[in-house]
């Protein structure tokens, strides 16, 4: 009976080349006395697998396959060495987004950046990812029905569809890289200290999708050091100690909004959660303000369906793309509030008049079943998660 054949890796492979170069033994000398083949071992021998090499490739793999995409493969691992001699974190998305600049510059337009080349990828190279050192809440689903039934239907028959408009904040680490960097096995991983600094972000859009109001974001700083030479912004700002919305910048904002809308002659619905900033406001004469019933915003809250998840994602794509660039330039990103606030004027305008007008469909903002059918057409649309 012939006996099993065996597979050796890249190491043992090395390993039996370095044993031979140190031994007085012939060639068929050393391979009988280690039980290889003699035609094995002179293909062991022809292959010239230094050390060097096994470096480079996992040295548990059996076989060394070339990529089809030699020259993108050779120049992305050079420039990962260069960005991780910076320490820069480097996450999946940044690896696919800069192999496709290098295979647009290559000339490879065939290339495709998928998970399938990229696991294989960093397979080849012996790289590893690895970690630097409320709303959802049970709500009565009678009242829900009650509110959709009684107040939300009042509503639909009250006001079309581009007076319709729900508003929400977040909060946004704005300098936050990601916490996951691509690294060689066995390196030390520094610098992913997870941003602390803080905004809120106003946001508000009508039901399909037509207009989305200009953001309001909340600093820690009436008039931080970056602003000092900056003569105006895209969007409103405002400040206190916590970053947050507070009733007063609450009731602020809504009364700007409320004269803007006076100013042409609209009356709008502004449809809120019931958080202890979002304060009635008295006196307003475009605006009718309507709050959500309490623990529902994970269901029947527009914004949160996707739209702000959307929002967030453009800006955290927007902040890689700068990120690349700067390893490139050998320089490090450095994130203000005044370059954040760009960044999400920027963010918020690529959020697409389609996501938003699905998303509100998704909540079960309505007025007709043709409407609601559209939803089931068009979830493609829908924002996916990061």
């Amino acid at each position: 009976m012939a006996s099993k054949r065996k597979n050796l890796s890249f190491a043992e492979k090395n390993e039996l080349i370095e044993k031979f170069q140190n031994s007085n033994l012939s060639k068929a000398a050393f391979a009988k006395a280690n039980s290889i083949p003699r035609t094995t071992f002179n293909i062991i021998l022809a292959a010239k697998l230094c050390s060097s090499n096994a470096q480079i490739f996992d040295q548990e793999r059996k076989r060394q396959r070339l990529s089809p995409y030699e020259n993108v493969d050779k120049a992305l691992l050079s420039w990962i060495k260069h960005a991780r001699s910076q320490n820069a974190p480097i996450s999946w998305n940044v690896l696919k987004e800069k192999s496709l600049e290098f295979a647009n510059e290559l000339g490879e337009s065939s290339f495709v950046a998928s998970n399938g080349w990229l696991q294989r990828f960093n397979s080849s190279h012996n790289l590893s990812f690895t970690k630097l050192c409320g709303e959802a809440a049970d709500f009565d689903s009678s009242s829900l029905k009650e509110w959709k039934d009684v107040v939300l239907r009042d509503i639909l028959e009250r006001y079309e569809s581009a007076n319709f408009f729900n508003v929400d904040e977040c909060g946004l680490f704005y300098r936050i890289l990601p916490d996951r960097t691509l690294c060689f096995k066995g390196e030390k991983c520094v610098g992913g200290e997870k941003s602390k600094e803080r905004l809120t972000v106003l946001l508000a859009a009508n039901m399909d999708g037509s207009e989305k109001i200009i953001p309001l974001v909340i600093g820690k700083f009436l008039k931080p050091r970056c602003m000092k030479n900056c003569k105006s912004l895209p969007l409103f700002y405002d400040a206190n100690s916590k970053a947050c919305l507070t009733a007063d910048i609450w009731e602020k904002t809504l009364r700007r909004w409320d004269l803007n809308f006076s100013k042409q002659r609209r009356k709008v619905a502004l449809i809120a959660d019931n958080c202890t900033a979002h304060c009635t406001v008295d006196g307003l004469k475009s605006i009718e303000l309507v709050f959500l019933p309490p623990n529902s915003t994970c269901v029947l809250q527009p914004l949160d369906q996707f739209i702000i998840q959307n929002f967030k994602a453009t800006y955290r794509k927007l902040l890689l793309q700068d990120m690349i660039s700067a390893i490139d330039r050998k320089e490090q990103l450095q994130v203000s509030v005044s370059n954040a606030i760009f960044y999400i004027d920027q963010s918020w305008n690529m959020v697409s008049q389609k996501t938003i007008a699905n998303c509100f469909r998704h909540a079960g903002f309505h007025s007709s079943p043709e409407s609601e059918e559209l939803l089931e057409d068009d979830d493609e649309d829908l924002p996916l998660t990061e």
